[in-house]
Formats: C-alpha cells, structure tokens, sequence
C-alpha cells in the first residue's frame, strides 16, 4: 500500500498485522514551523540595527564632543580680550577720577602735588598715582612721549596739549570737550573746555599714553 508523504513532514511507516490484515499507521514527524525560523532572522535584524543606532549615537556624541572641544579655545580668547578691555577702561576711570578729586587745589608753577600743581605737575602726579608712570615735569617732554590721536579718537584719560605761541599747558581729557587742568592766574585746578579763543589759538594736539 502507497501513502503519500505530506509536504514538509518525515512520515514513518509502520506496518501491523492484525488478524492477517496488514494495517499501516502513518505517524508524522513535523518540523518546527517556519516561523520559528523566521523569529530567528527577526531577533538577528532586530540586533543589527540596534547595534547600527548605538554606534550612529555613539558617532554622534563623539562628534558634539570635538565640535565643544574646539570652541573652548574661541571662547576663552573671546574672554581674554573683553577682560583686557574692561581692565583698559577701568584704568582710564580711575585717571579721571583722581583728577577730579584734586579739583579746587592750588596752582603754583613747579609744583606736582599733593595739595598743589602747575599743569604738566598734575597730569605727572595723577598718573603715577593711578599707572605707576614717572612723567618729565614739562609739558612739551609729556607730548613727546605720547602717541599722536585725533579729537575724534580721544578717551577720557588722554592729553590735551597747548604749546603753540609759546604756552606750555597740558590737561586730562575727560570727555564732551572738555578737561581738568591746573590753570595759573590763581584758577587752581579745575574743569576748562579744550577750545575756545585762548585755547584754539594755543591747541596742539592730543595724545595718550594708554592702550587703546
């Protein structure tokens, strides 16, 4: 007797005789089905690409790492320069600060201060006071040593220097046209414009001894 095997299946003939009749029994092996092979390539997959998504974080962060790394340098130079400026400003304020204080002091020719001054002697002992600068007590020797700026460039700090038609004045600039100097006739020290009859006539220039 022919039994057909069925499709995808381990059929086992066994033969049992019975009352002189041969009986065949069919037991079917099956397989596991076909999806378990399939689950396999799923789990496989699966694995794949959570290992490909880990790596592509991983790449990423590594990525944002050296792009932070490279902007610390930037950021740090950055930094520097707004400390520097803010230092550079700081030491202008004082300048006029300890000017100011000295407005209603005496003006006496020679004199540097502390309580009296001629022109050149304040801008010498303001700036000792406040840079540790030593200044020659004359004018014309204190616009030599200074760098040559416009009106338009000067900062609160800088000089104002008369020395056309034989004065000799300096004065500290402290901005909207206008400087402390240590005047003569008895005027002490005390806030004057940077121009005007006298002093458009004898102006000569500005000039600064300090960082830009």
């Amino acid at each position: 007797m022919r039994i057909a095997a069925r499709p995808r299946s381990l059929a086992l003939l066994l033969a049992v005789l019975v009352g002189g009749i041969v009986t065949a029994l069919v037991v079917t092996l099956a397989p596991a089905p076909a999806q378990a092979s399939g689950s396999v390539a799923a789990a496989a997959s699966s694995s794949a690409i959570a290992a490909a998504r880990q790596s592509a974080h991983a790449a990423y962060r590594a990525r944002l790492v050296t792009a932070a790394t490279a902007e610390v340098p930037r950021e740090i130079a950055a930094a520097r320069r707004v400390s520097v400026a803010a230092k550079h400003q700081a030491v202008r304020f004082h300048i006029v600060q300890v000017a100011r204080k000295q407005i209603g002091d005496r003006s006496r020719a020679g004199s540097s201060g502390p309580s009296s001054f001629d022109g050149s002697g304040l801008v010498r002992y303001v700036y000792r006071v406040v840079t540790g600068k030593q200044l020659p007590h004359y004018s014309g020797a204190q616009y030599a040593r200074t760098k040559k700026i416009s009106k338009s460039a000067a900062k609160p700090g800088d000089l104002v220097f008369f020395l056309r038609g034989g004065a000799h004045h300096v004065g500290i600039y402290i901005g909207g046209g206008k400087m402390i100097d240590a005047a003569g006739y008895g005027e002490g020290v005390r806030i004057s414009p940077i121009s005007g009859s006298w002093w458009s006539r004898a102006y000569t220039g500005m000039g600064t001894l300090l960082p830009a």
